[in-house]
């Protein structure tokens, strides 16, 4: 089973990059300010911590921005001014506390600050409406001829109103060295509030390409098997939204105490 992404949107994956690491470190800034102070010099009490956790406020509403925007580049300009009031916070820290530190932190944002101003640009330079979705090509080798897999391809209703559903296109070619036909299906995927909406259908199993995955995946045991192998652990068959669920495997005695 492969996944094959082609770029047909302005925001490409440094720009993703950047609005994730909005979110990681505007919630580290939130959640532990002190920490967050002391580790660039900062005394972590009174004004400096709700300075700090005033930035994680702007971290997390830049990231939110970056990754619901088809087009973000008025945010990751944001990041770039933010950087600016970074480097000075840091200065101001460097003069009153420990120097080492506000150099190490300065060091920092200056590294993220490259890539910021480079993406801004980037994204300056778009032209036309914003671009948001993302192909996808999900693709399955069966051994077995064209036209077995064409017809049983054909009595597969429900797969075939699921792909149809999805303006999706379906494909049928000779695989590598013999070894059958490829099953492939094309769809272009534009998820409710952008990458932060399909992370969270990913995370869920219930976007459509997770779930185009597990049939194909069943369609192929149809088709070379006769039937679709089950397990006693997953009697419903292979879910890639089940692995969410799992654990580590436990000694018998273990689980049944």
């Amino acid at each position: 089973m492969g996944t094959h992404t082609v770029r047909t949107r302005d925001k490409d994956s440094l720009a993703r990059f950047l609005g994730w690491f909005s979110l990681g470190l505007g919630t580290a800034q939130i959640l532990a300010p002190r920490a967050m102070c002391r580790l660039i010099g900062a005394s972590g009490d009174g004004l400096s911590r709700q300075v700090m956790r005033a930035m994680g406020v702007r971290e997390l509403t830049q990231g939110v921005g970056i990754l619901t925007r088809p087009r973000p580049t008025a945010w990751v300009w944001s990041r770039v001014a933010g950087d600016a009031l970074d480097l000075s916070l840091l200065a101001l820290v460097a003069t009153r506390g420990n120097a080492k530190r506000a150099a190490f932190g300065m060091a920092n944002v200056v590294a993220v600050a490259i890539p910021d101003v480079y993406e801004a640009r980037y994204l300056s330079q778009q032209q036309g409406p914003p671009r948001d979705a993302m192909r996808v090509r999900k693709a399955v080798t069966i051994n077995r001829p064209r036209e077995d897999v064409e017809q049983a391809w054909a009595a597969a209703q429900d797969l075939r109103e699921r792909v149809l559903d999805a303006n999706a296109t379906v494909s049928f070619s000779p695989a590598a060295n013999a070894r059958g036909t490829e099953l492939a299906v094309e769809l272009t995927q534009d998820p409710p509030a952008g990458d932060l909406g399909g992370a969270v259908l990913k995370l869920t199993g219930k976007n459509l390409a997770t779930e185009l995955s597990d049939d194909l995946r069943r369609f192929k045991q149809l088709v070379e098997t006769g039937e679709i192998a089950r397990s006693d652990s997953t009697p419903a068959g292979h879910l890639l939204a089940e692995h969410l669920k799992q654990r580590p495997a436990q000694p018998l005695e273990e689980v049944s105490r």
